[in-house]
């Protein structure tokens, strides 16, 4: 079953801007005979990739250049991608609609961030540039942790290199200190103070909330 709402974030007029920028890593296109592996590869790769607050687009009728080509029945072309996109495991949650470019109707398939990662369709799949590579054994686990709510925040704060205050209890007595993230498990998460040794903490020891300025991360970890 379709999920309608799930593309009200995103207009015709939107579509058809991520259909000619080249450059926009979350948009993959496909010629209107494309082979079905190749569909659910790329949904797997960008449901397992794509970050909080992105959508990640298919194009089915294009060309590689974004010259659209078109698909001659959408609608049919529409139930084929559901129908792939339920073979993957877990299914991967999208919704698909047809817009018209230089007179051509061509498919498009949406694809949001999606909690029940990873998805597979054989080996997992992960998002690198414009290659959908198989993903390593850290990027499996961090695949894996992304599926608890304390570790998506952190792995964001890693990907995208931004600092976070962590707050260090034991018997006590705490300190503060700023530290990168520099692994996200499906157990622990691992912090790097600008001078020292790393810090970990498991996740039953760990509480997050906003530092004094509502922007940073702030991570308590507990020790008991």
């Amino acid at each position: 079953m379709l999920l309608p709402f799930l593309d009200a974030f995103m207009t015709d007029e939107e579509l058809k801007r991520r259909l000619s920028d080249t450059e926009d890593g979350w948009t993959e296109r496909k010629p209107p005979n494309v082979d079905s592996d190749l569909v659910r590869k790329t949904l797997v790769a960008v449901a397992n990739s794509v970050p909080e607050g992105e959508e990640a687009i298919l194009f089915i009728g294009v060309a590689d250049d974004g010259t659209p080509i078109g698909v001659d029945d959408p609608d049919h072309m529409q139930k084929k991608v559901k129908r792939w996109a339920d073979w993957c495991y877990p299914p991967i949650r999208h919704t698909s609609r047809a817009i018209e470019s230089n007179g051509k109707r061509i498919l498009a398939v949406i694809v949001q961030p999606d909690h029940n990662r990873p998805h597979f369709a054989g080996p997992a799949y992960v998002r690198v540039g414009s290659e959908s590579p198989k993903a390593n054994e850290v990027l499996f686990d961090e695949l894996i942790a992304s599926r608890m709510s304390k570790a998506r925040p952190l792995l964001d704060a890693m990907r995208k290199g931004e600092s976070v205050s962590v707050m260090v209890w034991h018997f006590g007595n705490f300190n503060v200190l700023d530290c990168t993230v520099i692994e996200v498990t499906p157990h622990l998460a691992v912090f790097q103070p600008l001078s020292g040794n790393p810090i970990s903490g498991d996740y039953e020891q760990i509480l997050l909330g906003k530092a004094g300025d509502g922007k940073q991360l702030r991570v308590e970890i507990r020790h008991l």
